[in-house]
C-alpha cells in the first residue's frame, strides 16, 4: 500500500509539473470549432487505483497536445457509480491535468445510479448537475443545450435509474425536436450528444430516430449523433445514412485498448472531419478519419 501510495504520489507531480507550462493555443484560422470528443471515463472514487492513474495520465496527454481544442465534450459515464467523490475526483483530474477550461458533459447510464446496490436517481441526477455547474454549464433539467463557438450541442439525459431501460421523457423530446429543428434553420453543424446508441434507446428510439431524419431533410450542414455505451471502436464506430446525417461512436476513454481514445472534431465552413485518436500516444487512429462536407 505504502509503495503504491508513493508510486501515485510521484505521478501526481510527474504530470503536474508536466503541464504547468503548456499555455493555451489555437487552431487554424480556418477552424471554426475544435472540440475534443471522448466517451465512458468511469471515473473512480479511489485516487490511487490503477484506473486513476490512467485517467491522469490521459487527461495530461490531452491538455498538452489538444490544448488548441475550444471545448471537450463527455458523452455520458462520467462515472462508475453517479457517486458524488467520484465527480470529484473527475472535476480535480480536469482542473489540475486537462487544462481544457470549456466542458460538455453527459449523463450516462452509470451515473444515473447512485449506487447500484440500492439506486437512488434523485441523487444521481443532483450530482450531475452540481458536475455541470462545476464545469460552468447551468442547467435544472439532465438535457439542455450549450453554444460553443456558434456551434450547437443539444445534450440529452436518461430522467430514470437507468440500467437497461433508458428513459427519456415525451417533455424531453418535445424540447429535442424544437431545438434541433432551431439549430438546422440556422445553417450551422449540429453534435447531438446522447450516451447511448439509437438501438439501445429503448422506447425512445423510434421518436429520436424520427426527429433526426426529419431534421436532417431540412439540413443544410450536418447533424452528428455522439454517443457511447458500447466500449469499442470498429464496425459500429461511424455510420451515415444520408448526407446530413452522421452516427459517431465513440469507444471509452477508459477501457479501450488500454485507454486513451477518442475522437477530435473540427468543423470549418465547409466541412466537418472526425478524427480517431490515440491521446496518449498523439496519434490519428488508422482508418477512423471521415470528412463530412455541406
Amino acid at each position: 500500500m505504502f509503495a503504491r501510495i508513493v508510486t501515485s504520489l510521484a505521478l501526481i507531480c510527474t504530470l503536474l509539473f508536466q503541464n504547468l507550462l503548456v499555455l493555451p493555443a489555437r487552431h487554424d484560422a480556418d477552424v471554426q470549432l475544435k472540440a475534443v470528443l471522448v466517451a465512458d471515463i468511469h471515473a473512480d472514487a479511489d485516487p490511487v487505483r490503477d484506473r486513476s492513474n490512467v485517467l491522469r495520465q490521459i487527461f495530461a496527454a490531452i491538455g498538452k497536445t489538444q490544448n488548441d481544442a475550444d471545448t471537450l465534450v463527455m458523452a455520458g459515464d462520467l462515472t462508475n457509480s453517479g457517486d458524488e467523490w467520484e465527480y470529484r475526483f473527475l472535476n480535480n483530474y480536469l482542473n489540475v491535468y486537462c487544462r481544457l477550461r470549456d466542458r460538455v458533459p453527459e449523463i450516462g447510464n452509470h451515473d444515473s445510479w447512485h449506487h447500484s446496490d440500492d439506486p437512488d436517481y434523485a441523487l444521481a441526477e443532483q450530482y450531475f448537475k452540481d458536475f455541470c455547474r462545476w464545469n460552468g454549464v447551468k442547467t435544472d433539467k439532465v438535457y439542455y443545450e450549450k453554444t460553443v463557438c456558434d456551434i450547437p450541442f443539444l445534450v440529452l439525459g436518461v430522467e430514470a435509474s437507468d440500467f437497461k431501460n433508458p428513459y427519456h421523457s415525451d417533455e424531453q423530446l418535445d424540447w429535442f425536436e424544437t431545438e434541433l429543428n432551431a439549430a438546422v434553420a440556422a445553417g450551422k453543424p449540429v453534435f447531438v450528444i446522447c450516451h447511448k446508441p439509437l438501438d439501445y434507446l429503448g422506447n425512445a428510439a423510434a421518436r429520436m430516430e424520427q426527429i433526426l431524419t426529419n431534421a436532417a431533410e431540412a439540413a443544410a450542414a450536418p447533424i452528428v449523433y455522439v454517443c457511447g455505451h458500447t466500449h469499442d471502436i470498429g464496425g459500429r464506430t461511424f455510420h451515415q445514412p444520408n448526407d446530413k446525417l452522421v452516427f459517431l461512436e465513440l469507444p471509452s476513454l477508459q477501457y479501450t485498448y488500454g485507454g486513451g481514445l477518442g475522437f477530435v472534431a473540427e468543423v470549418t465552413d465547409s466541412e466537418v472531419t472526425l478524427t480517431g485518436m490515440n491521446f496518449l500516444t498523439d496519434q490519428p487512429l488508422d482508418d477512423f478519419e471521415y470528412h463530412i462536407g455541406f
